[in-house]
């Protein structure tokens, strides 16, 4: 018997298709999170114990076909003892952030209140932002993480929209797609249609790795 992918699916459809990608995941404990789906726009709500179980949530979602938005709802149980739960996310913070100062052009500060941890400083790439704020994220008993930190100016080519561009042309996930990018002064703007979110989500961390992007909008329409 021979099945074929439907290229539309009705919200029922994705409702269902999420619940089964959350069960399907082995590291996530999928029995207090709840999904609803409205225009291809899905809502995660309820409760896992962990932050990094809520990013793998919001990840897993994003991967299934007809997902356009993610609205992440989820909470973060809280621990008994929030002073002795900072005391230790303090501790696995500070050797954490260790890493970091061996980096050139990167002072990451971070401060833990109710389990919740905030960065601050400076980093000279995005993509180094982003990993210091994923790896508090996996951190036990973290139930946020606030990223304040700041990029510094670094020189911007004049040709950063026509590199940009042939680093999208080389993505095998984005194949087939047709992605415009204006860049200017810092900003670099991406629009276009794609079919998965996680194409728009690819699209977007190719562009960031860039150098000299300080600010990027991501305008590319996900089809229904």
């Amino acid at each position: 018997m021979l099945s074929e992918l439907s290229e539309h699916k009705t919200d029922a459809q994705i409702q269902e298709a999420v619940r089964s990608e959350l069960q399907w995941t082995p590291d996530l404990d999928h029995s207090a999170i709840g999904v609803s789906v409205r225009d291809g726009v899905v809502e995660l709500s309820g409760s896992v114990a962990t932050m990094s179980e809520r990013y793998i949530a919001v990840k897993v979602t994003q991967r299934v076909t007809g997902v356009t938005t993610v609205v992440d709802e989820i909470t973060v149980q809280g621990e008994p003892d929030a002073a002795d739960t900072d005391e230790k996310i303090g501790q696995q913070v500070s050797t954490m952030l260790k890493w970091y100062e061996t980096l050139p052009g990167v002072a990451i500060r971070a401060e833990v209140h109710d389990a919740v941890v905030t960065l601050t400083g400076t980093a000279e790439w995005a993509y180094q932002r982003k990993a210091a704020q994923r790896s508090m994220q996996m951190l036990p008993k973290v139930r946020g993480v606030v990223n304040q930190i700041v990029l510094t100016p670094r020189q911007f080519p004049a040709d950063t929209a026509d590199r940009i561009l042939d680093a999208l042309h080389r993505q095998a996930s984005l194949a087939g797609t047709a992605i415009t990018v204006h860049a200017e002064s810092g900003k670099v703007i991406l629009r276009g249609t794609v079919s998965t979110l996680v194409q728009k989500h690819d699209a977007e961390q190719t562009a960031w790795k860039h150098p000299g992007v300080m600010e990027l909008h991501n305008d590319i329409h996900v089809e229904d």
